[in-house]
């Protein structure tokens, strides 16, 4: 049987001569590419000239200083408290770190001014919580080691005064080997204590501000307690012993003062703060102690 095939409409042989061109046109090409010809494919390099290069601009970067934190320290000046100023770099628990900076001790520049501690040598705080008003400090067994009862009074009042001098605080417990004390010093402690359970080591004039290591700023502005009944006076005076500015008022026992005078100054330079008391019996003024401060206009 005879078996007829039938093409695709519109579909044709190429002719082989067509084939044959075709071929001999794409071996043209491919040698042109290989003997440096222009061709379709070309390989760039980009190369940025020295104009296009970008340069950092020089910057000047300003620091800011580290945050600090200033607090009191409760001393001892003679047989009485004295108060020291420290700045500090910002801690997490600035309770813990007064403490530590407390049973370490005054400085040399604080010794200089007349503060030394009545906490024994060797002391270590082994802890201290602060909550709803009350700090819980634990001590070792060194912090009731045995002294006459000036001294044991003084110790305890560093210990409250430096704490209660927070605002955040106002009793006080105290732990040696995590076992509270229950008296210390004469002082009946089974329940919290505060200020006014432990003044027997005030002097007349305690001046809490401005402090050891403390300045002023244009105003003698002061800040403390008075433990007598009378008047007392607080001077200012610049490296030649001229009066910048003075204070004078009445004093009482358990009394707090609070107040500023301006001082006029042409440049930096230190000061002396004096303290004087007056009795009410004899009305005569017997300096307390003296210290010197940074002034600034």
């Amino acid at each position: 049987m005879h078996v007829a095939v039938t093409r695709p409409m519109g579909l044709r042989r190429v002719p082989s001569r067509v084939t044959a061109l075709a071929s001999m046109i794409l071996v043209g090409l491919l040698l042109a590419g290989c003997s440096g010809a222009t061709t379709a494919l070309t390989s760039t390099t980009t190369t940025l000239s020295k104009s296009a290069t970008s340069v950092p601009k020089s910057t000047t970067t300003t620091t800011a200083p580290p945050p600090q934190r200033t607090f009191n320290l409760y001393f001892v000046r003679g047989s009485t408290l004295g108060v020291a100023t420290r700045t500090v770099g910002t801690v997490d628990d600035p309770h813990y770190a007064q403490m530590l900076s407390l049973v370490f001790g005054p400085t040399p520049a604080e010794v200089a001014a007349g503060l030394i501690t009545d906490i024994p040598s060797g002391t270590v705080v082994r802890g201290l919580v602060v909550r709803n008003g009350l700090a819980t400090v634990n001590f070792s067994p060194s912090f009731v080691e045995p002294a006459p009862p000036a001294v044991l009074s003084a110790r305890l009042a560093q210990v409250v005064y430096t704490l209660t001098s927070f605002p955040n605080v106002t009793g006080v417990v105290i732990q040696v080997a995590k076992v509270q004390l229950v008296n210390f010093a004469g002082v009946n402690m089974s329940a919290p204590i505060g200020r006014t359970q432990v003044t027997s080591a005030l002097p007349d004039v305690l001046l809490e501000s401005p402090a050891v290591g403390g300045s002023l700023r244009g105003e003698l502005s002061i800040s403390g307690i008075t433990a007598f009944d009378g008047t007392y006076d607080v001077d200012l005076t610049d490296p030649s012993g001229k009066l910048l500015a003075a204070v004078t008022n009445t004093a009482a026992i358990g009394g707090t003062f609070q107040q500023s005078v301006p001082f006029t100054i042409s440049s930096p330079e230190i000061g002396t703060i004096h303290v004087f008391s007056r009795s009410l019996s004899d009305n005569q003024a017997s300096q307390e102690y003296q210290f010197t401060v940074a002034l600034t206009p």
